[in-house]
């Protein structure tokens, strides 16, 4: 469990004495705020961050609990507290307010529609009333005709050219109105999809890409790459170790050299047309649109240099890291998918050769060593097996 200390050191009275049913229980209470706070997002007066530290917070008192209560009797081992009240109140109050806020979005939703239907039928209604008054003066006119009365006939021939005169300018006036209404409102409407346009296709942890968006652009890119006679190449990042720093460090520490990384490879690749995103887990994906193999290969080598040299400051000390990359460059017949599990199987190479190092897959998809570095490694990637799947 991620909560208890690591390095042998002993875990809380309450901890040692609990039943394996109260240690999970715990666990799963602790992962389930944790993935709460990871899928919070911004509402009018809580930050998606501010969820994310309450949440962290709570799984702390939980599992590790807030202080000792004075022991019951002499010479008794003493106990955390923990928080079961808190923690309930605390998650029912937050799922109401975000409950309230994405009604109150929605309402505001309805409520353009709904000004855009009124503006409609307003619309529509005038017209019929003006229709209706050029109707009756047609028939004035009709009936002047009849009479053969000159006069008549001249006096309801400018009266209908004066109903239809202001018929047609109130008309002018009502639809500049209502396209200037509309525009409004499709601009707000516009703005709000965007925005969760935008909120839909990022991390909330890293704020990097997310994995929904990755997968389109791969398909993008390796579409268009043959008209635009293109050699786009993907980076994918495996952070060393990462269960270990989690173990070691406590989650929240872990949240943070995730943060760092993304920082980190967001410096790195600057050019507007290169693509960030976060893959899943401690797993990193660049994308670079046009570049040789070799230069995509120096660009890894570069941003694993810089990873390694991260100083990230935690509660229990200094944590670094080291990272391993796997490099494709896109191949005749590629779809995105087949690209990226090119990349995969590059990265899978680069783990198996002892990690925090670049390995390239070629055409045929298998993967080669290409840029070692010496064999020092951080304090977070040491005494593991190699193996894809121990990060």
């Amino acid at each position: 469990m991620f909560w208890k200390k690591a390095n042998g050191s002993a875990a809380p009275e309450s901890t040692r004495h609990a039943s394996n049913g109260e240690d999970a229980a715990l666990d799963a209470v602790a992962h389930l705020l944790k993935a709460f706070g990871e899928n919070a997002f911004d509402t009018d007066n809580v930050t998606a961050q501010e969820t994310r530290a309450e949440c962290e917070g709570w799984a702390q008192k939980i599992t590790v609990g807030e202080g000792k209560t004075e022991a019951p009797e002499p010479g008794a081992s003493k106990a955390f507290k923990r928080d079961y009240v808190g923690v309930r109140r605390y998650f029912t109050a937050q799922r109401a307010h975000e409950r309230e806020f994405v009604a109150r979005s929605l309402g505001n939703l309805r409520e353009a529609v709904h000004a855009f239907a009124r503006c409609l039928t307003t619309t529509v209604g005038e017209d019929r009333a003006a229709d209706e008054r050029v109707g009756t003066q047609l028939g004035r006119l009709v009936g002047a005709f009849q009479s053969n009365d000159s006069e008549a006939i001249r006096s309801e021939a400018e009266g209908i050219v004066a109903v239809v005169h202001e018929v047609m300018a109130k008309r002018s006036e009502s639809q500049k109105r209502m396209l200037s209404e509309l525009s409004q409102k499709i601009s707000d409407l516009g703005d709000e999809l965007q925005e969760v346009r935008e909120k839909a296709a990022l991390d909330p942890l890293t704020q990097l890409f997310n994995r929904a968006a990755l997968d389109a652009h791969l398909d993008r890119v390796a579409d268009l790459a043959f008209l635009l006679s293109s050699s786009p190449c993907i980076l994918m990042i495996d952070v060393d170790h990462f269960k270990q720093c989690n173990d070691t460090y406590g989650h929240a520490a872990g949240d943070e050299v995730l943060r760092r990384v993304a920082d980190c490879l967001v410096r790195n690749f600057l050019r507007r047309e290169d693509f960030v995103a976060r893959y899943g887990g401690e797993e990193f994906v660049v994308v670079i649109p046009d570049s040789t193999i070799h230069n995509a290969e120096l660009r890894a080598e570069r941003v694993r240099q810089s990873l390694s040299e991260l100083d990230i400051e935690s509660g229990k000390g200094k944590i670094q890291i080291t990272v391993s990359i796997g490099l494709a460059s896109l191949a005749s017949g590629d779809s995105g998918h087949s690209w990226l599990a090119r990349a995969d199987a590059a990265l899978y190479e680069a783990k198996s050769a002892g990690r925090n190092c670049v390995r390239v897959a070629r055409e045929n998809a298998t993967a080669v060593a290409s840029i070692a570095p010496p064999k020092s490694v951080g304090p977070v990637s040491r005494a593991l097996p190699a193996g894809r799947h121990n990060s």
